[in-house]
């Protein structure tokens, strides 16, 4: 009775092991079927994204203003206006006007009104000559973006959520302040992620980090109130540029 037993079990070690492992493989399968049905979906979504994110980069190399504005997120555009993002030189946040309500209290914390905005569209230089507003990439202004390539594209599973990575390219001069006057200017280039949100059936961009920081520190600049729980739980996939049929 107990060499019955024994073999029982014995027989029962591998037979649970064949099942485990039968069981994982058809997950692994369901999981990869799920992936793979997913991807093409996800390649067109690419597509779109990658001509969204290269009208996004262009327009900021030629300061177009109003492109830049329609691309943000709705809620986005519902607060701020083409002239203070203008104004701001493409970095303003949506509740910029009550965080400096309670930041009144600090010395520079001044927020021009509207009205103040649409009449001086320019900046003045300290002769007092008026400079057009320049897309601001940088902190450093001697920083002078060119061009850009497109590097990876991310995209959340169920589609909502999208990363964009690519690399800016041009000449940095070195502050001719801390040169002694010297023309030092060297090619440089620095990576830049932009967040886009599917909202409404349009690709919109809805969060940013500054895309060049000289000290090396990325800053989150949130734009719109968004779920920032979703995404910190959204499981992305990156899209292989080399599978998009581009023509």
């Amino acid at each position: 009775m107990i060499k019955n037993k024994k073999i029982c079990l014995s027989l029962k070690q591998p037979i649970s092991t064949i099942f485990l492992g039968f069981l994982f493989s058809v997950i692994s399968i369901q999981s990869a079927y799920g992936q793979n049905a997913t991807m093409p979906q996800l390649n067109r979504e690419a597509i779109i994204l990658l001509n969204e994110e290269k009208k996004l980069l262009d327009a900021r190399l030629k300061e177009e203003w109003n492109i830049i504005h329609n691309l943000q997120h709705p809620d986005f555009r519902k607060k701020v206006s083409l002239e203070e993002i203008r104004y701001f030189e493409g970095w303003v946040t949506s509740d910029y006007r009550e965080r400096a309500k309670q930041n009144a209290h600090i010395s520079g914390s001044f927020v021009p009104t509207l009205d103040f905005i649409k009449k001086n569209t320019n900046k003045k230089d300290p002769l007092g000559y008026p400079v057009v507003r320049r897309y601001r990439w940088s902190d450093d202004p001697f920083l002078k973006i060119k061009s850009y390539s497109v590097e990876k594209i991310f995209i959340s599973a169920d589609g909502k959520y999208a990363k964009v990575k690519s690399m800016l390219k041009g000449r940095q001069r070195l502050n001719p302040a801390l040169t002694r006057g010297g023309n030092y200017e060297f090619a440089a280039q620095y990576p830049l992620t932009d967040y886009w949100e599917k909202v409404g059936g349009d690709w919109v961009i809805t969060l940013l980090s500054i895309p060049v920081n000289t000290s090396g520190r990325g800053v989150i600049k949130y734009y719109v109130p968004n779920n920032k729980s979703s995404w910190v739980k959204a499981e992305f996939l990156e899209i292989n540029l080399k599978d998009l049929k581009l023509h």
